[in-house]
C-alpha cells in the first residue's frame, strides 16, 4: 500500500493535545497523528452510513459497506442510535419470494 505524507496546520491546544496522546501511547507524533486520522475517518463512516440509512438514501448493506462494517455490526450501531430499520412489510415479501426463487 502506497502512503502519502500530508501536512496541515493545528492551533495551540490540539497540537498539545496530540503531543499528550503521543506520549501517553508511548509513540512518535507521526504514528499518533496516523492513529487519530484514522479513527477520525472511521467514524465519520459510521456517521455518514448511519445518517443516510436514517434518510432512507442507502440500504442496509450499502450502509455497511459504507461504513466498512457487518451487517452485524451495523445493526448494533444503528440500534444504539435509536435508529428505526428502514423495513416494512414489502420487504419481507420480497426478500420471501428471493428466498423461494433459490
Amino acid at each position: 500500500m502506497s502512503q502519502h505524507h500530508v501536512t496541515t496546520r493545528v492551533p495551540d491546544d490540539l497540537y498539545e493535545a496530540i503531543e499528550r496522546i503521543q506520549e501517553t501511547e508511548r509513540t512518535d507524533r507521526s504514528t499518533a497523528v496516523k492513529r487519530l486520522i484514522e479513527r477520525g475517518v472511521e467514524e465519520w463512516q459510521l456517521d455518514s452510513a448511519v445518517q443516510q440509512y436514517r434518510d432512507g438514501e442507502v440500504s442496509l448493506g450499502k450502509a455497511a459497506d459504507i461504513a466498512e462494517v457487518s451487517h452485524w455490526r451495523l445493526l448494533d450501531l444503528l440500534e444504539s442510535r435509536g435508529v428505526e430499520m428502514n423495513y416494512d412489510e414489502s420487504d419481507l415479501e420480497a426478500d420471501i419470494a428471493a428466498v423461494r426463487d433459490e
